[in-house]
């Protein structure tokens, strides 16, 4: 009989007897002992049973779809789904054709109405006993928390509690409003964990920091006094409640923070924070690569990052040249709007770059399988697998993201909002200090594509091409 071996683990279960290896040696062992032939092994490493939103489990299905396996056997029921309604699914599809469901250590038979009916009454109990008490703990901590009461757990950086009351630690909070001034500065969450230790302050347990607990911290809304419910687990249901705790920041400085968190998500290391204004936003017009901030003497420059392989041959240039076409270019816009045209989206561009991270993508599951038979066959240890496997996921995430990106509508027109702001920076550049001019050009730019004309000179030569605003 031709068997799947599906295989499943979150980080947890490794440590409960449910890893990949122990299960890949009972199930390969069952195989032996029935002369069963293993056509492939299915391995979902860290991924929950809620959905079948799984690739090994889809890429399972296209086999079995294909008729190229006739038995799917997993370790436990629970391996391939913790939901009745998943069950029901996915045992009609094994059925459609005709291809059987065995767990190495439950006796389950699917080829009867009774064995299917016995074992989705085993699974309906399970997800009814689950779901219940999730129910009641989460109905609870729900109106502990709309009554404006702690629902257990640390009370958290800045406050404490005594006599049933929040306070304020008054040394704690000193700490982090410096802590939001450093950040609204250019420091990034590393950075302010670098500092706070190089100074000698722990965190509440008397730990060294970090840039996770340092962004936990300034993205706790519990700093301007709101408790807050449901937000790591259940967004569709979260909630908050305002003047729960004594407010250390003002709105105003946390709103401010956020945005810029926001801002810097699509920047990486130094760009984020550095003193180059335009670094990450500049791209090149000749072979569309970011521009990178560099010094030349005492002046900043920006050069195409390809022309640093010698891919590209777009010259450098001067950060004043490109800072004064800049703020030129804002006010052609904002005070001449009517004249102004935007270029629309390129959308023949768009689909030819998500042709290639399709292409990639392919690529991407073709290397997996290699994977999954190497592992298979003792080429790799269980630790090289999952290594392998979650770079191969997350490069298929980024990928998938960025195709998203390019399918998304873009508005052809400048709205108020945008066009008052670019008024306002045009008219007050100059007065803005450096680290403002930064925080700015990454909340408000996406892009500027710039191109130079080496037959003029001087400021001239630098052309702007287009703007995008986020």
């Amino acid at each position: 009989m031709r068997t799947a071996l599906y295989i499943r683990v979150s980080t947890r279960e490794q440590l409960d007897g449910f890893s990949i290896s122990a299960q890949k040696r009972q199930l390969t062992a069952y195989c032996e002992s029935q002369g069963w032939e293993i056509m492939g092994y299915y391995v979902e490493e860290g991924a929950s049973a809620k959905n079948t939103n799984r690739p090994e489990l889809k890429r399972m299905i296209t086999h079995i779809e294909n008729d190229l396996i006739d038995c799917v056997l997993v370790y436990k029921l629970d391996r391939l789904t913790r939901s009745v309604l998943d069950l029901y699914n996915l045992l009609q599809k094994f059925e459609e054709n005709n291809c059987k469901f065995k767990s190495a250590t439950e006796v389950y038979d699917t080829t009867s109405a009774i064995g299917r009916m016995f074992i989705t009454l085993v699974a309906s109990f399970a997800q009814f006993e689950r779901e219940r008490l999730g129910e009641r703990v989460s109905m609870g901590m729900e109106q502990m928390t709309r009554e404006g009461k702690w629902k257990g757990g640390t009370v958290g950086y800045g406050h404490n509690k005594i006599d049933g009351n929040f306070v304020i630690v008054e040394h704690e909070a000193s700490v982090l409003k410096d802590m939001y001034d450093w950040y609204l500065s250019g420091l990034s969450d590393r950075s302010i964990a670098i500092k706070l230790n190089e100074m000698g302050i722990e965190t509440r347990t008397g730990a060294e920091w970090d840039e996770r607990k340092v962004k936990y911290v300034l993205t706790n809304k519990k700093n301007v006094g709101t408790l807050q419910y449901g937000v790591r687990v259940n967004q569709d249901k979260s909630f908050e409640v305002d003047d729960i705790y004594p407010p250390i920041i003002d709105k105003k400085t946390f709103e401010r923070a956020l945005t810029t968190r926001d801002a810097r998500r699509k920047f990486h290391g130094k760009q984020a924070t550095s003193s180059y204004y335009f670094s990450g936003i500049l791209r090149c017009s000749r072979c569309g690569a970011k521009m990178k901030g560099i010094k030349a003497r005492q002046y900043k420059r920006y050069r195409c990052t390809n022309n640093l392989y010698h891919k590209c041959d777009m010259p450098s240039f001067s950060e004043l040249f490109i800072e004064q076409k800049f703020i030129d270019y804002l006010k052609n816009i904002a005070f001449n709007e009517n004249e102004v045209e935007i270029n629309p989206l390129d959308n023949k561009e768009n689909k030819q770059k998500i042709r290639r991270l399709e292409k990639e993508i392919d690529k991407i599951k073709q290397r997996q399988k290699k994977w999954q038979y190497a592992w298979a066959n003792e080429m790799l240890t269980d630790e090289e697998f999952q290594d392998r496997m979650k770079e191969e996921h997350e490069k298929h995430a980024e990928y998938e993201k960025k195709i998203a990106k390019f399918n998304m509508n873009k508005p052809n027109q400048i709205n108020a909002d945008i066009m008052e702001m670019m008024k306002s920076t045009a008219n007050n550049w100059e007065a803005l200090e450096q680290n403002e001019k930064k925080q700015l050009m990454q909340i408000v730019i996406d892009k500027i594509i710039v191109d130079i004309d080496e037959d003029k000179k001087g400021i001239d030569k630098v052309d702007i091409k287009e703007i995008t605003f986020n």
